[in-house]
């Protein structure tokens, strides 16, 4: 059964909204002074990006078009 298009532009968008937060989260670290490697704000992001990153590709959508899109935000 193909994914409707709605489904698959959602799941796009949030890949790319906590891509983006992720980015976000780790220059707003940086800009801090410390590294964000150690910040657990920055891990979490980061999970959280993972896992949408992973829906995104169950469903067929190419890592790139995440990354794409999240700097458009």
């Amino acid at each position: 059964m193909p994914i409707p298009t709605w489904l698959t532009s959602r799941v796009l968008a949030d890949a790319a909204i906590a891509t983006a937060t992720a980015r976000q989260t780790a220059t707003t670290i940086h800009d801090q002074g410390r590294d964000h490697y150690d910040a657990p704000t920055w891990r979490a992001a980061l999970a959280d990006a993972h896992r949408a990153t992973d829906k995104a590709e169950e469903i067929g959508i190419d890592p790139q078009d995440i990354l794409d899109a999240s700097k458009a935000r």
